[in-house]
């Protein structure tokens, strides 16, 4: 099952607006400092996450089509108990977003668009000059039973523009020789949660079908070597 991640984090649809709340009306629930954001340590992890190995997928749709790229994994890791995940971090490096459709021309174009580095569009998407990294912080897993397409349902936070919710969806975990895989096959993510606006039909009218569908899709691929054994 080694599907992976299909988001426009982590995460990035097509086109989205970022018409960004004043911080002090944001719900402190919703929100976590950058302290706060900074996961443990991979010496403080079992298990410490290989990004070479690794691999994040997202897709995004509208009326017209739709845009697929990756996200890299930039670190992290997970500790274990028994069947189970109690704690770890996924860290994806939002400034190395790529577009793999389209390509060329077109293909730079929504890529600079989505980091925000293109020219009086940096709050449209991600900005990653100012959000460079996006994170995933499990909280706890439990074990499914009879499920033909996953062994565990992994819960946690997902935090895009210093923006935090809790996010769950079914995985596959997997323990190999040096140390365990894993995999979550695509599974939606509303946009508009983490305040991407961008042509969102929920707060602009008369879109007609110049729209970006605000539920978009990732999917992983994680390898961890368990400390010593890398």
């Amino acid at each position: 099952m080694k599907q992976l991640f299909v988001i426009g984090i982590l995460f990035l649809g097509i086109a989205f607006h970022s018409c960004r709340p004043n911080a002090q009306n944001e719900s402190s629930a919703n929100r976590i400092s950058a302290s706060d954001n900074k996961s443990e340590p991979p010496s403080q992890y079992q298990y410490q996450i290989i990004p070479n190995l690794s691999t994040v997928k997202w897709i995004g749709s509208k009326p017209t089509g739709t845009h697929n790229g990756t996200v890299p994994v930039a670190g992290g890791g997970m500790n274990v108990e028994g069947d189970n995940i109690t704690s770890g971090s996924i860290q994806l490096d939002m400034t190395q977003l790529k577009v793999l459709d389209p390509t060329g021309d077109m293909g730079q174009s929504l890529e600079d668009h989505l980091r925000g580095t293109a020219p009086g569009k940096e709050e449209d998407f991600f900005n990653t000059g100012k959000y460079s990294t996006a994170t995933y912080m499990i909280t706890s897993t439990s074990k499914l039973a009879n499920d033909q397409e996953a062994t565990h349902m992994i819960n946690g936070n997902l935090t895009i523009k210093d923006i935090t919710k809790p996010i769950s969806f079914k995985a596959r975990i997997e323990m190999i020789d040096k140390g365990m895989v894993v995999s979550a096959a695509p599974f939606s993510i509303d946009r508009t949660d983490f305040d991407i606006r961008f042509k969102s039909k929920k707060f602009f009218d008369n879109l007609k079908d110049d729209y970006v569908n605000d539920e978009f899709q990732i999917g992983f691929y994680v390898v961890a070597h368990k400390n010593g054994n890398q």
